[in-house]
Formats: C-alpha cells, sequence, structure tokens
C-alpha cells in the first residue's frame, strides 16, 4: 500500500501526473474497498446466523436493514470509485462517439422498462405493446450500430460472417433458455426492488478486484453472485433484463470497443447470459435442492458468458495471441478468468446459503 501511494506522485508533466496519479489512487482505494467488502460480507453472514431463530417480524425488518446497507455502500463505492474511472477515461480521452452511442442504447433500455412497469401498474390496455414496441427500438438500434459504427483497423477478423453466424447461435440459445425457462414476466415493486439493488451491487463489486488482465478482463470479488441470485429468486426472463443492464453498465465502466459485434458478445449478450443462472430451479433431478439449483444455474450461465467471450477473443483479438497459441486455443485460455470469476461465486453463493435465514429469503424473494 505505502507503493501505490508512492506512486501517486509519479509523473511527467501535467496530464502525465494527473493520468499516473488517478490510476494509483483508483488502485489503492479499489485495494481499500476490496479489504471492506470481505468484512461487510462477513458480518452480514455472521448477522444472518445470529437472528437464524427470531421471529419473522424481526426477520423482515433485519431484511429491509441488510438491503439498505447493501444499497447504499453499493450507491456509495460506484459514487467515489465511477467518478474516479470517469475522470481518467477523460484526460486518458477514452471517451468518444463509440461511448455515447453505447449510453444511448443503455438509456433506451432503462427508458424502456421503467415507461413499461408504470403502464404495467396502472393497468393501461396493451401496455404489452409497448414492451415489443421498445424491443424492436432496442433491435433497430442495435443493429444500426452494427452497421454505422466501423471496426478498428487493428484487429482480426477471419470469415467475418461465421462471427455472425456464432454470435446469433449463441444469443438465440440464451434467450430461449431464458423464456423458456420462467413463466413469469410480470413485474412487482419487489422484483423491481430487487433488481436495482443486485444490479447496483454486482456494478459496485466489479470495481473490486482481485487482478485484471492486460487485455480487458478481470477477477473480481463475487460481481456476478447478485445477478445470478437475482435469476435465481426472480426467473430467468427478469434475470436477462436485469444481465443486459448490468452488460451496458460494464462498458460504461471499461469501455473495449473494437467491434461492434464485439462489443454486443463482450456485454450485453455475455452480461444477459446470466439470466440463465435461474433456470436450475426447474431441473426435477436436482429435487429442490438449493444449493444444487444454485451452483448448477450459476455454472450454465456463466459458461455461457466464457462462450461469447471465447467467439469475441477470437474473432477480434486473435492477433494478441501468445506466441506457441493458434488463435482458437488463446480465446479458450485467456478468458479463463470467467472461470475463476465461477469459482469464486460458487463459494462465496453457496457460503451465504449455509445461513438458513438467507435460504429463507432467497426462497421467498420471487413470491407475491
Amino acid at each position: 500500500m505505502l507503493e501505490k501511494l508512492k506512486g501517486l506522485w509519479v509523473g511527467e508533466g501535467d496530464d502525465a501526473y494527473l493520468a499516473v496519479g488517478f490510476d494509483n489512487l483508483l488502485e489503492l482505494l479499489s485495494s481499500i474497498a476490496l479489504y471492506v467488502t470481505i468484512a461487510l460480507f462477513a458480518g452480514l453472514v455472521i448477522y444472518a446466523i445470529i437472528i437464524r431463530n427470531k421471529d419473522e417480524e424481526y426477520i423482515v425488518k433485519s431484511r429491509k436493514l441488510i438491503v439498505g446497507i447493501v444499497a447504499g455502500y453499493s450507491i456509495g463505492i460506484i459514487s467515489v470509485l465511477g467518478s474516479f474511472k470517469l475522470i481518467n477515461y477523460i484526460i486518458d480521452e477514452k471517451i468518444n462517439l463509440n461511448f455515447w452511442l453505447i449510453i444511448g442504447l443503455l438509456a433506451l433500455v432503462i427508458i424502456g422498462i421503467i415507461t413499461t412497469v408504470i403502464l404495467a401498474k396502472k393497468q393501461i390496455k396493451g401496455y404489452k405493446w409497448s414492451v415489443l414496441a421498445f424491443a424492436l427500438a432496442f433491435a433497430i438500434y442495435a443493429i444500426v450500430l452494427l452497421i454505422v459504427i466501423p471496426a478498428r483497423k487493428d484487429t482480426y477478423k477471419p470469415l467475418n460472417w461465421s462471427m455472425y453466424l456464432f454470435s446469433a447461435i449463441l444469443f438465440v440459445a440464451i434467450t430461449s433458455g431464458c423464456v423458456l425457462g420462467d413463466k413469469s414476466s410480470e413485474y412487482n415493486a419487489k422484483s423491481l426492488t430487487y433488481g436495482a439493488v443486485c444490479v447496483a451491487l454486482s456494478f459496485a463489486l466489479s470495481y473490486i478486484k482481485f487482478f485484471s488482465l492486460p487485455q480487458g478482463g478481470s477477477v473480481t470479488f463475487a460481481s456476478m453472485l447478485p445477478l445470478c441470485l437475482y435469476s435465481y429468486m426472480f426467473g430467468t426472463r427478469k434475470g436477462l433484463v436485469a444481465g443486459v443492464v448490468y452488460g451496458l453498465l460494464q462498458f460504461i465502466q471499461s469501455p473495449q470497443f473494437y467491434q461492434p459485434m464485439q462489443v454486443m458478445l463482450d456485454y450485453p449478450i455475455a452480461f444477459g447470459a446470466l439470466g440463465l443462472a435461474g433456470i436450475a430451479r426447474n431441473f426435477k433431478f436436482l429435487k429442490s435442492n438449493i444449493f444444487a439449483e444454485f451452483a448448477v444455474g450459476a455454472t450454465i450461465a456463466i459458461l455461457f458468458r466464457y462462450f461469447a467471450h471465447v467467439i469475441s477473443g477470437y474473432f477480434v483479438f486473435s492477433s494478441w495471441a501468445m506466441d506457441g497459441y493458434s488463435a482458437v486455443s488463446w480465446a479458450f485460455v485467456y478468458n479463463l478468468f470467467t472461470i475463476a470469476d465461477l469459482a469464486i461465486v460458487l463459494a462465496v453463493g453457496l457460503l451465504a446459503l449455509a445461513s438458513k435465514t438467507v435460504r429463507r429469503t432467497v426462497r421467498l424473494a420471487g413470491a407475491v
């Protein structure tokens, strides 16, 4: 930590001083946040164990307290670390037209969700048409991005048509699994609140990294866990929407833009796959074992995320492969960081579910 503090004063010239200074300060704050997060998680687990035998009224109040703490913590992390990240991007001149076009796509998704929920709550006839309208607008916007925004010239794209074919197959598999794996698509106040909290918590945890890879990607402190739990609690359809929103937020946090289809694969498609985490609740052979259902669902979801990154890695980043690796093998090896993320999600998730209070909360959360 002393080395990081010293690093704040390294730089040549005003721009270099600011860039290096913000980089080191962000790294220092992220390291502090990691320890604080681990301590907070441990404290909440211990608290859940302590109150496990309390009456239902006390537990309900405790749940609200925990949700408040988690939401406040998430907003604090996002506000502090997000602000430093944004300032750093401005200094490094990483914010361009492509960045704002993706911001527009995120805004469209959020406006669509809010509008649809309001219309549904007011029981306005034809609100389902608004869902189709926003879905169509999203599709048109995404297609325009793919056509209008040019790929960077330093990217490698063999057999470009096959990239779109594999991407389409993966997209259909993810969306079909999420739509068919859940009969309910209605939002209520509880699902919307939990969705916002889980997306915010996942986004906050994504700033808390064990390490980052040089070509993009990182291993975080269970940043996928809240989204996986949300999908498990409220269903794959809602999980898909939450994952897509989170994917667009991830682009804002770390905009890697080399080719339009690469953006779709690495962000909304990859993280939308987390909606599949709830699919295992339909697997009868698991006999309603919450540990097995969560583990199997999270594994399926993150494996689909892994394959989205592999497709992107092969077609767009294969020219960066290390010596001794083919384009295919490098794509599979480099993106194994998602499997490390999966191991952390399973370890932390199963530890949390060991609490009877947490299990009861997860089981009953989706009940209307």
